[in-house]
């Protein structure tokens, strides 16, 4: 069975993600270390981080998404040098906390073509592996919308940054919505069962770990990252059954990033729970 979660604050504490994932039923979920806009961390003491990995026993695919502000693909010295800094800073902590999952997005070529956005992303993650070797969390690349310059768009892409890394803890973190608007038909049965065979013959099934639950605002191939409630957008309820009632993909984790309004996480979970 798979199982179904959200992604909560860490307002306050990370502490308080544990609390915020079950006021809404949750049973797994994701949180930012830092405001995702933001290089500066937020100060976590030795008290929360102990507190945290006893919590953490109760809980089995706990995620980490990396700031939105890494671009391990820029041309920008500075900037990826940064980048570089923060994800290993976040890497070593969630590798301290017992967190599964490290997800990022690959990088943005500005600039730059496609070609050297890539090599700069390999460059980048082996001064990360080179530095460090995470113990349990597993590094994910998350598949992006294909939005100009955005990296890791499709599996060729996602083969090529993950194949250095594949003796490491890396894997993929599908976000249906990101698929869909690259162009990926995965509402429909024969695009799902393509993007599956797709993604077996590039980087094999079992590389993908977990899988970010959104519904698309922009239609297929619209190539924007644009997220909706479940079974309100351009993908419809059938794109989520076809995923939950997959034999490989019925056993990941799911985490929704939907829009937080209201109750909506708390309506979104029951959705996917009446698929089920």
């Amino acid at each position: 069975m798979p199982r179904l979660g959200v992604h909560v604050s860490s307002a306050g504490s990370i502490i308080n993600t544990f609390e915020r994932a079950k006021q809404v039923g949750a049973e797994v979920f994701q949180f930012f270390l830092r405001s995702p806009r933001a290089w500066k961390a937020k100060d976590i003491s030795q008290e929360e981080v102990e507190i945290f990995k006893e919590l953490k026993r109760s809980w089995d695919y706990i995620m980490v998404h990396a700031p939105y502000l890494l671009n391990l693909a820029s041309q920008d010295n500075s900037l990826r040098k940064k980048s570089v800094e923060v994800f290993l800073e976040e890497l070593k902590l969630c590798d301290l906390l017992g967190v599964d999952y490290y997800n990022f997005h690959p990088g943005t070529a500005k600039g730059i073509s496609d070609e050297e956005g890539i090599r700069n992303i390999i460059k980048s993650l082996e001064e990360v592996f080179s530095t460090y070797t995470p113990k349990h969390t597993c590094v994910l690349f998350e598949n992006t919308a294909g939005e100009k310059g955005d990296l890791g768009k499709n599996f060729e892409e996602l083969k090529r940054l993950i194949e250095p890394f594949k003796d490491l803890k890396v894997g993929i973190c599908i976000d249906t919505c990101h698929a869909f608007a690259y162009g990926y038909a995965i509402n429909t049965v024969e695009g799902f069962d393509a993007f599956k065979k797709e993604a077996e013959s590039m980087v094999g099934i079992e590389s993908i770990k977990a899988v970010h639950c959104n519904d698309s605002k922009v239609p297929l191939g619209g190539k924007k990252d644009r997220h909706e409630h479940i079974g309100l957008g351009y993908m419809g309820i059938q794109a989520f059954e076809l995923f939950l009632k997959d034999p490989y993909f019925s056993n990941l984790p799911y985490y929704l990033e939907t829009p937080k309004e209201d109750d909506w996480d708390i309506r979104n979970l029951q959705t996917l729970r009446s698929i089920l």
